[in-house]
């Protein structure tokens, strides 16, 4: 089948010493801290036309599957499936135990506190993985290669600008990065690249777009994912910007709540993750990077039980909380 065409930044080919940079670079790091499905369509970067979402119903756990139905499964930390049109996307897949570098052949980085709903041996098959930056919670090497290794030449990957050399050498069925308003098409699947409020570097002193490096730097990504009239966002990973201002209306908001003290220049506390939502006019909000690995100093349970507290008072509906759970939009 045709590749797919692009306008968004060639994959740079493998350099020969990537390897030993990359493992050498990451021991430094943690010192320191078959359906054929149609191949992507590219076009170039641009605002595309906002519609008004389709009226929608959410229904949690939906017995009565309709063949228009967008099921939203959290999957734990940034990982969540959504099944569309028969699609499934999977975005920032990290599946093990833990995350981090591999030593010796051992993992050494945070432990996971609570279970995936599912693992690589038990998972279905992704059609196409999103991702949304380099970051090892985000772009865990151990997850992707053995969902390559499992569906060998089967998987479309789509990350951010100039981080595909990561994982470019697996066996994907293609492998294509998307820049800031980029869009592309996957049957009748509409995507669409934002810009969020973060850093893209993997290791330390790599270059990154928010040093300044906007050509050379690793990039972020957000997604806006369109069918049939419904809209969902995937935030990856942000800290407040008003860019999602012009992303709206939206169905579905699904939003990072965690990992926000000492860091709030690159996570948003719940409160703000509730003002992009609101922003982007969401009727429901999907939390997600929280309450699976312990990353920053404040406590697991409070990101959820703020958002809570902070939702009293909205009018966007939380769709979903707990790992395993699932949430279904259907056409009115």
């Amino acid at each position: 089948m045709k590749k797919p065409t692009t306008s968004a930044s060639p994959i740079s080919e493998t350099r020969s010493r990537r390897r030993f940079l990359h493992n050498a670079g990451l021991v430094a790091a943690a010192l320191a801290t078959e359906a054929m499905l149609p191949r992507p369509v590219w076009s170039a970067a641009g605002s595309t036309k906002d519609v008004k979402p389709s009226s929608t119903i959410l229904a949690a756990e939906c017995d009565s599957p309709h063949p228009h139905d967008i099921r939203i499964r959290w999957i734990g930390h940034s990982t969540v499936l959504l099944t569309m049109g028969g699609v499934n996307i999977l975005t920032d897949p990290v599946l093990f135990d833990r995350y981090g570098i591999n030593i010796l052949g051992v993992t050494v980085g945070p432990e996971r506190l609570v279970q995936p709903a599912f693992t690589v041996d038990t998972m279905p098959k992704p059609d196409l993985v999103l991702l949304s930056h380099a970051h090892m919670d985000h772009m865990d090497t151990a997850t992707l290669a053995a969902i390559a290794h499992k569906f060998p030449h089967s998987v479309d990957v789509i990350t951010a600008s100039r981080t595909a050399d990561i994982i470019n050498d697996y066996a994907w069925r293609s492998l294509n990065e998307m820049d800031w308003g980029d869009t592309a098409s996957v049957g009748s699947i509409r995507l669409k690249a934002l810009r969020v409020k973060h850093n893209g570097w993997r290791l330390p002193g790599e270059a990154c777009r928010a040093n300044g490096q906007p050509r050379t730097g690793r990039s972020y990504n957000g997604y806006c994912i369109e069918q049939n009239g419904i809209r969902i966002v995937f935030g990856g990973d942000t800290a407040y910007t008003r860019d999602f201002a012009d992303v709206g209306p939206v169905d579905v908001a699904i939003m990072p709540i965690g990992a926000y003290d000492p860091y709030p220049e690159t996570h948003c506390t719940p409160e703000e993750a509730l003002a992009m939502a609101t922003m982007m006019k969401a009727r429901a909000f999907v939390p997600i990077h929280h309450s699976t690995f312990k990353q920053s100093e404040e406590p697991l349970s409070e990101p959820l039980r703020r958002l809570r507290k902070a939702m009293q008072d909205s009018t966007t509906q939380l769709a979903l909380a707990s790992v395993g759970k699932t949430v279904t939009v259907r056409l009115a």
